[in-house]
């Protein structure tokens, strides 16, 4: 059989059936998308020029290609069959704990706002708020992925149970922020108020810290221990050391923002003043805090 690089004709085939895979996923992910918002994908982004509907449906797809680069890691299965049934079948579950992470962030979160309605309205905003949603879910199912160690389908409980912890964890920072937005507000509106007047600046850094608070989850599977023997324990560990993980981010994003922004005030600039400058900046913080922790701490 030949070789290069540690690459075999068998493995060849099983990535070929891999990829075949994964684009049927993302076809596949047009259609729910349409039938779920009982909307035509092509009309809302061709013909009505949907903006905001077609930034969701981008946070779909790049969602889910974050999530296939958990379930794709890893060694192959013992045939091409059964690796075709892992792929897809994992596939399929990751659609599933999106779309429900997803519906989580928008029901519980902001629960005083439609962003589906919002987003039918062409409110680009609303669309960057649900950017922030699915991209963080899929963030925190892809950590659950590779922090699981149990391989095949007995893996399947953990995993999702580790992306529902982290799940709370996440409608957790986003309170935090709602209520962060309602002490620091000087007009007295919630952070909802602002999704519907169309506010971007603070759309973008709701969004930025929400993905970085998912970095700074994803950290936590490289320092929660995993024991296939002790699976309740282990999910302790996680949790708790995706709440400490939480913290942590939320201490260096403040410290961090403050010396960057010095003499700025970031609420009044982003709240009132509507500046996507600064909402930009606060945002790539939390990125870079978040994927600096998930680096370092080796996860």
């Amino acid at each position: 059989m030949y070789e290069f690089n540690g690459i075999t004709m068998w493995s060849l085939q099983a990535i070929a059936i891999d990829f075949a895979i994964i684009i049927a996923l993302f076809v596949s992910l047009k259609f729910i998308k349409g039938w779920v918002s009982n909307l035509h994908a092509n009309d809302e982004i061709t013909e009505r020029d949907n903006f905001a509907f077609g930034i969701s449906f981008a946070a779909g797809l790049v969602a889910l290609a974050i999530v296939l680069t958990g379930v794709s890691s890893g060694t192959f299965a013992a045939s091409l069959q059964q690796e075709a049934l892992q792929m897809g079948g994992y596939g399929l579950l990751a659609i599933a704990l999106i779309k429900l992470g997803h519906f989580f962030q928008d029901k519980v979160a902001l629960r005083k706002v439609s962003l589906h309605d919002e987003i039918v309205k062409g409110n680009v905003t609303a669309a960057v708020i649900d950017f922030g949603h699915v991209v963080s879910v899929a963030i925190v199912i892809r950590s659950a992925l590779f922090w699981v160690a149990t391989e095949g389908w007995h893996g399947i409980p953990i995993v999702i149970a580790a992306f529902i912890i982290g799940s709370i964890a996440l409608l957790l920072v986003s309170q935090y922020r709602v209520q962060l937005f309602k002490r620091t507000n000087r007009s007295g509106d919630c952070l909802q108020q602002a999704i519907v007047d169309g506010n971007l600046a603070v759309g973008i850094r709701y969004a930025g810290f929400l993905v970085g608070s998912a970095l700074a989850i994803t950290a936590a599977s490289g320092i929660a221990p995993y024991v296939a023997d002790s699976i309740n324990a282990s999910l302790v560990y996680w949790a708790i050391s995706a709440v400490v993980c939480i913290l942590v981010f939320i201490g260096l994003h403040l410290v961090t923002i403050k010396i960057i922004l010095s003499g700025c005030d970031i609420s009044d600039e982003v709240n009132r003043q509507k500046n996507i400058g600064v909402a930009s900046i606060s945002a790539a913080v939390s990125f870079a805090v978040g994927i600096t922790m998930a680096t370092l701490l080796g996860a």
